[in-house]
């Protein structure tokens, strides 16, 4: 299969736009398109991050938008009807697949990344929408999948935990040199370093097999 990985301005798009002026950022799939007479009909299910506030206030942008039909949040998980404009319907083209879900940073900007059985569809989508979409091509490549994943939501932990392992990310204990160390991260946190370690640990113990179970 061809498989592109591709950079979007995202600020055109509902979901990107809510996003850059929330703070908030996510991941998810379009799980149905099709085409209606004012856009492209699209049910999109994600997962969001941030703040409890950055969380509140992407809903509240996505509500009060005009072109969205529904929307639902229950925790992190989100699950929304949207209309976007028939300049994006060259990416629901039914002989693209998203192959991993979709990601948002906090600036709207969006990463795809998608696969076709025949490079001449990536290519045609890309073309479609290099002129208004601010696209870049990062990678294409004729490989094999040989993984996948689905946009669940995680299992539940507390929200100690769940605070330990966002600073842990955004700080990036788990990037290869680690960039910061625990006790660093337990300064940050305000805690004393034995409780932000029980915290981290736990949500650790809960989310990696979770993970884990979801791509093997």
């Amino acid at each position: 299969m061809w498989v592109a990985k591709i950079k979007i301005e995202g600020a055109q798009s509902l979901i990107g736009n809510a996003t850059k002026k929330s703070g908030a950022h996510g991941s998810g799939y379009p799980i149905s398109s099709r085409q209606v007479e004012d856009g492209i009909n699209i049910h999109f299910m994600g997962l969001l991050k941030g703040t409890e506030e950055q969380k509140d206030n992407f809903i509240t942008e996505i509500k009060k938008h005009p072109r969205t039909v529904h929307i639902e949040r229950e925790g992190d998980c989100i699950i929304c009807q949207i209309i976007e404009p028939i300049t994006k319907g060259p990416g629901f083209d039914p002989h693209l697949i998203h192959v991993e879900p979709m990601t948002i940073e906090k600036d709207g900007t969006e990463y795809w990344t998608i696969g076709s059985w025949k490079k001449k569809y990536l290519i045609n989508f890309i073309e479609s929408i290099e002129g208004t979409h601010g696209i870049e091509l990062l990678k294409i490549s004729n490989k094999k999948i040989t993984n996948f994943s689905f946009v669940s939501p995680n299992p539940p932990i507390s929200p100690k935990q769940k605070m330990a392992i966002e600073l842990a990310i955004e700080e990036g204990y788990y990037k290869y040199p680690r960039k910061i160390e625990l006790r660093k991260l337990a300064k940050i946190a305000g805690i004393a370093y034995s409780t932000y370690q029980a915290h981290l640990r736990k949500a650790e113990m809960k989310l990696i097999p979770f993970s884990l179970e979801k791509t093997i």
